[in-house]
């Protein structure tokens, strides 16, 4: 997945982490569906095409499948020197003797070869990090006896995904779908060759999800959402209560122990581990459809309420300076993003001053 925040070399670690998992896809499913996908993550920007580069240099894929990748992004990728390109590598042997071998080298090195009594064994292809060398180091170390290639391949390490104060950002998932965080919001993803897998540990999240063999599932306050394609909001508030909205495509949720629930289009549920039993929002009091955009529109609401809310995205609080003013009621359509926008709008209708001060921007009659 990719972020749009952070450090420049966690950003591109977690890129190449995000096509190390596309291309793993690939060499398990190489449908035309998948081989496409490359192109699609690739086209996103050179920074990703370099990530895929790199990820395809010590990637353990036979010629015809590297070919069609090639022949699909349009670009070559060839095999590192000195690794064959298929599915098996040759571990780097026990030393009898001090001293690395000449096919021990922590650098590669174009035509070395173990000799030929040398056991050939699977291949270790896990995680790869953002350079090239220390990931084919990490292959030269080969396995021990308890692990196996396919153990390695099938665990996955979960991705976190967060935002901070007044942030709202989308990411990229491995798989082709995308998530936008609001602001505020801790996610972790986990996805591997069977699962596609999401837990919402606070904040509220939007998933567009693409179709793919593997379900989508997306863990909050004890239940579970499942979806194998569409786009699903899912909020987890103060109160640790999960709010469950389907903007889109069909879902099913799983809150209670019991037999899963279809999701309808529009139809806002809720529950939390406190009270498991999924509920029907008959009339809820905000429609959310364009938070992504920093939008929200209440039929009524608190000003104290509405405060709360905009305070989320203020680089400086908002502050109602009498305690009577939080129980005004507002109705109306709101960018809460923009908050001096949103500062004059409100103060209007209810004739309130504004007075910016050293701590922050401050209502009163």
């Amino acid at each position: 997945m990719t972020g749009e925040s952070g450090p420049d070399n966690h950003a591109s670690s977690r890129l190449t982490n995000d096509a190390a998992a596309l291309v793993q896809r690939v060499r398990s499913d190489p449908t035309e569906e998948n081989v496409a996908a490359c192109k699609a993550w690739c086209d996103q920007g050179d920074e990703y095409r370099k990530a895929f580069a790199s990820v395809m240099l010590i990637a353990p894929l036979s010629d015809e499948v590297r070919r069609r990748i090639g022949t699909m992004v349009g670009e070559r990728f060839p095999a590192l020197d000195g690794l064959p390109s298929g599915n098996h590598f040759v571990p780097a042997a026990k030393r009898a003797t001090a001293g690395p071998g000449p096919w021990e080298t922590t650098r590669p090195t174009a035509g070395l070869s173990p000799p030929p009594h040398r056991r050939v064994g699977r291949v270790v292809w896990i995680g790869v990090g953002a350079a090239a060398s220390a990931a084919v180091l990490a292959l030269a170390i080969g396995l021990g006896p308890n692990l196996s290639t396919e153990s390695l391949l099938s665990s996955a390490r979960a991705e976190i995904l967060e935002t901070g104060h007044g942030a709202i950002r989308s990411y990229s998932l491995a798989d082709g779908s995308g998530v936008t965080l609001d602001a505020d919001t801790r996610l972790e993803i986990t996805m591997d060759h069977a699962h596609r897998h999401a837990l919402l540990r606070q904040g509220r999240a939007r998933f567009t999800v693409k179709s793919d063999r593997r379900p989508f599932t997306v863990e909050v306050a004890g239940g579970e959402i499942v979806a194998d394609q569409g786009s699903i909001d899912v909020q987890l508030d103060r109160a640790h209560r999960a709010d469950i909205r389907l903007r889109e495509g069909a879902a099913t949720v799983r809150s209670d122990g019991q037999d899963a629930r279809s999701l309808t289009i529009g139809q806002p549920l809720t529950f939390s581990q406190d009270n498991p039993r999924a509920t029907t929002v008959a009339s809820p009091p905000a429609d959310t459809r364009d938070w992504p955009a920093g939008w929200v529109e209440y039929r009524t609401v608190s000003l104290g309420a509405l405060i709360a809310e905009a305070n989320r995205y203020s680089r400086v609080p908002i502050v109602l300076d009498s305690p009577d003013l939080e129980t005004l009621q507002a109705t109306g359509r709101f960018k809460l993003t923009d908050t001096d926008t949103f500062v004059s709008r409100i103060a209007e209708p209810f004739g309130l001053r504004v007075s910016r001060r050293s701590d922050g921007i401050h209502l009163s009659r």
